[in-house]
């Protein structure tokens, strides 16, 4: 059958060869590949087309002829409408074998990097493993809704019960949920840009912090939900208002106001005290984080110099290796973010560990220009990866060691290519699983100094 012959609707039939960077089952139809969501290599599949393209072809399964001794029921009953998870239909140790696949062609066919065996720590807790949650808010034939967006769209799929989120999650969600509908809370409506409430935010661990993130600031009957929310979520330490009134796919604003309690959870994380507030980040499966940040302290190895961590987030790691000797510096352009690490470094008695606001790509080359030599550096950068000036400031210092942390193959891949021509070796690279379900790895890449 030729490609260009195919139609929208077609029904074709394929066998399973391969894995997408998306989580997705490639096979081929004359030459050329077709993604079919939801299935495994080894599998025969009979699917719809939904998309041709002059670079893609998009099917939709609809029956598995023959299925692969690694598929399983997924257990959650929105998966394939809810775009949270990818891979909810293969066993677990499948999933990690399909993660190292994506990682193992990108570094390959971006980088040049063929590796026959990478290492991948599994999660013991594959499910119920999320610290925080984002939900939006929708109505859905006359009832408030909250869920995720079906992917590729800002519809929003209800979910009641997320099976990657801790329960605590689900539970805050709920109450809100019950309370916006009883008292008749407007939702937004983003095409119009009209309504109150947009999503909820809840973050979970020891303690609980909810956060209602709304159009402009308002008078809220608060009584039946606080009443609701302490009674469900035992360890309930705020309920926030979190003002966002912009047009914008952005989900927090930038004015919070505390409604109940504070505005921020406490909780130990390794031998640290961590305060972590509405809009900071921090890995959102702690046990895993644990192992990641573990594998990053090893390569690092012994005090020997200065270590910057770019992209700190709250600071954790930096302030970890601090209390181990490092002479540390975290950079970290969000506000929020480095008050907590300076809070949770004072805390924990490491006040003298630097921690500075602003962008790395400015201010990692200023401060290399003005005479800091780190031994280490430490990139964790967005998905989209390392700017170019980041990649030539770390270069231009000779730092001995590089340990960048990402959970994208495709980008990790380019940054890496790019410190390899810069003198760089590649000396290891590990997987963390800290995304169980979902088609994303965490991986840690040591470079050393050529």
């Amino acid at each position: 059958m030729e490609n260009n012959s195919l139609r929208i609707n077609q029904r074709i039939e394929l066998e399973i060869e391969g894995v997408g960077s998306a989580g997705e089952g490639i096979g081929r139809l004359s030459g050329r590949a077709v993604f079919v969501p939801r299935t495994l290599p080894k599998e025969r599949v009979l699917a719809k087309v939904v998309h041709t393209g002059s670079k893609k072809i998009v099917a939709e399964p609809l029956k598995i002829l023959e299925p692969s001794p690694d598929r399983r029921d997924p257990i959650c009953p929105v998966f394939g409408r809810c775009g949270g998870c990818q891979l909810m239909h293969a066993d677990y140790p499948a999933q990690l074998e399909l993660k190292k696949a994506i990682l193992q062609d990108a570094l390959s066919s971006i980088a040049g990097i063929r590796l026959e065996s990478i290492p991948v720590a599994g999660a013991q807790e594959p499910l119920y493993y999320r610290n925080r949650g984002q939900y939006p808010v929708a109505r859905a034939r006359g009832k408030v809704v909250t869920g995720f967006f079906a992917p590729r769209t800002h519809d929003v799929v209800a979910v009641s019960r997320c099976r990657i989120h801790d329960p605590q999650v689900d539970r805050a969600v709920a109450c809100v949920r019950f309370w916006a509908g009883r008292k008749k809370i407007p939702v937004y409506d983003e095409r119009r840009h009209r309504g109150f409430l947009r999503h909820v935010v809840v973050r979970a661990g020891g303690e609980v912090l909810v956060v209602l993130v709304g159009r402009q600031d308002r008078k809220l009957p608060l009584g039946d939900l606080l009443r609701r929310l302490r009674q469900e979520v035992p360890n309930l330490a705020g309920l926030v208002l979190n003002i966002n009134p912009a047009r914008t796919n952005v989900i927090l604003g930038g004015r919070n106001r505390v409604l109940w309690g504070r505005d921020f959870v406490e909780e130990m994380f390794m031998s640290l005290k961590l305060k972590l507030s509405v809009g900071s980040f921090f890995q959102v499966n702690t046990a895993q984080a644990r192992v990641l940040f573990d594998k990053v302290r090893g390569f690092l190895g012994r005090p020997q110099g200065p270590v910057v961590d770019a992209y700190c987030g709250v600071g954790v790691l930096a302030t970890l290796l601090f209390k181990e000797g490092h002479q540390t510096v975290g950079i970290d352009s969000a506000a929020p973010a480095i008050a907590d690490a300076k809070t949770i470094a004072s805390t924990n008695r490491v006040s003298t560990c630097d921690f500075q606001k602003g962008r790395t790509e400015k201010l990692l080359p200023r401060l290399i220009s003005r005479g800091l030599k780190p031994r280490a550096v430490i990139l964790d950068p967005p998905r989209k990866g390392c700017a170019l000036e980041v990649i030539e400031a770390v270069a231009e210092s000779r730092a001995e060691k590089i340990a960048y942390i990402s959970c994208h193959p495709g980008t990790l891949s380019r940054d890496l290519k790019r410190f390899i021509e810069l003198g760089y070796q590649l000396d290891a690279v590990e997987g963390v699983d800290m995304f169980p379900q979902t088609s994303h790895l965490e991986v840690m890449a040591g470079l050393v100094r050529g």
